[in-house]
């Protein structure tokens, strides 16, 4: 991993709050009634040379990452009351990249209906950003439960592709998915004696920031849950900034394993109807005389593209709305993908996993050990590597036309401290 970038006199108050960060991860456990995480994490990236990224001039970058939460919620009878606050820290280059990048995508949509946000930068290297991310308060009755506010929800069995997850799904090479990100939603649910449910979600949102509430831009969904024999099913109705989506999914055991398998189409305003599914399987098994967890899963994007060498800029619609507000992370059509968790000690994990693009034959592979260093501690090392040839996914689509600058995810290399208090 390449040496930290030197802070300059204008990034010294980035300096203090990273200090604030690692002395807040010396806190005490519990302190109190408030709770949360800190992370530190110092990233390495490398892009190919014909990469976007090297043509913006950072083919190489290091940045140090700070990540702060603080957590608090208390339950008062049948009432429940919930604020997360967060405070991070990016210092290095990738500040200015994401910059530059900006003029060659599409501008990313609000996510949530209020603007609890606010981010400082004090130079190119520099950026600090805070924000509310859960602020909601709910009332629970035995077969009722009811929350307003921002709070995070996930719909659907996937273990890296999410089709049926239509709020703010975690891309498939996200390293930190303990928290999801909050979005301000109205949920609701119904239970019955039978055991199974009822959801109901209204996420309304802007389609640019200023504007006014449209459908176009918001979400309305109902997911019902029900057992069928042996069974579990999932049915699922929205209407999805402006678009209509329904779902099936359908799950159970096989021998010592679990399977599901879902079926989500789209019926766009204009145009076709497009069809997403997954069908996955996982199971516990003994690996080199070690506790392991071992899955895969298959893949279909409906909003993908068949084949390469497609030019970003001249992706399908459909699909670069979704890739810009962060529903879909994928370009093409068909994919296979498959890790494990293996308990090599009990303190220590080591997770593999793999992602193959079956429309060009590029990969995404990755590889994290996780050392549990304390009841609150983690030590988190990690790497990423995409593996193509240029104009694939993993290689690197033609940022415009068919050729360079290409782009590509870069290889990352990442150790990280986590800790909770």
């Amino acid at each position: 991993m390449a040496a930290l970038p030197p802070m300059s006199g204008a990034s010294q108050p980035n300096a203090l709050i990273v200090g604030l960060l690692l002395a807040a991860a010396a806190a005490p456990a519990h302190a109190g009634g408030l709770h949360g995480r800190i992370e530190v994490t110092d990233l390495g990236a490398v892009a190919s040379e014909d990469s976007l990224d090297a043509a913006l001039g950072a083919r190489s970058r290091n940045d140090l990452l700070g990540d702060l939460r603080l957590t608090w919620e208390s339950r008062r009878s049948d009432w429940d009351f919930i604020v997360h606050y967060e405070l991070s820290a990016d210092l290095g280059r990738a500040v200015k990249l994401q910059r530059a990048q900006s003029v060659y995508f599409p501008e990313t949509p609000p996510s949530t209906l209020f603007d609890l946000t606010t981010t400082s930068s004090a130079d190119d290297r520099t950026l600090l950003t805070q924000t509310i991310d859960r602020l909601a308060i709910g009332y629970s009755a035995p077969d009722f439960v009811v929350r307003v506010g921002r709070q995070a929800l996930t719909w659907g069995a996937g273990t890296m592709f999410h089709p049926m997850d239509l709020v703010d799904p975690f891309a498939p090479n996200t390293v930190d998915t303990e928290y999801k990100p909050g979005v301000d939603m109205a949920y609701m649910q119904w239970l019955y004696d039978d055991g199974s449910d009822l959801q109901l979600i209204a996420v309304p949102r802007r389609i640019r920031s200023g504007s006014p509430v449209a459908m176009d831009a918001s979400t309305l969904a109902l997911q019902y849950h029900h057992a069928v024999g042996e069974l579990g099913t999932t049915w699922l109705l929205a209407r999805d900034h402006g678009d209509w989506t329904v779902g099936l999914g359908v799950g159970g055991a096989l021998g010592g394993a679990v399977w599901n398998v879902e079926v989500v189409p789209t019926f766009e305003q204009e145009g076709r109807p497009k069809t997403s599914a997954l069908a996955n399987i996982s199971t516990a098994m003994t690996l080199l005389q070690r506790n392991a967890t071992v899955f895969a899963e298959y893949y279909h994007n409906g909003f993908g593209i068949s084949g390469s060498d497609v030019a970003f800029d001249a992706l399908p619609a459909g699909l670069t709305d979704r890739l810009a507000r962060g529903q879909v992370f994928n370009t093409s059509k068909s994919y296979l993908a498959a890790g494990m968790t293996l308990e090599w000690t009990p303190l220590l994990n080591i997770l593999p996993s793999i992602i193959v693009n079956l429309d060009d034959g590029s990969l995404y592979t990755a590889a994290e050990g996780n050392w549990s260093l304390s009841d609150n501690s983690n030590l988190i090392l990690g790497a990423q590597v995409p593996v193509g040839r240029d104009g694939t996914e993993y290689g690197g689509l033609p940022a415009s036309g068919g050729s360079a600058p290409y782009v590509a995810p870069a290889l990352t290399v990442y150790l990280q401290l986590r800790r909770h208090f």
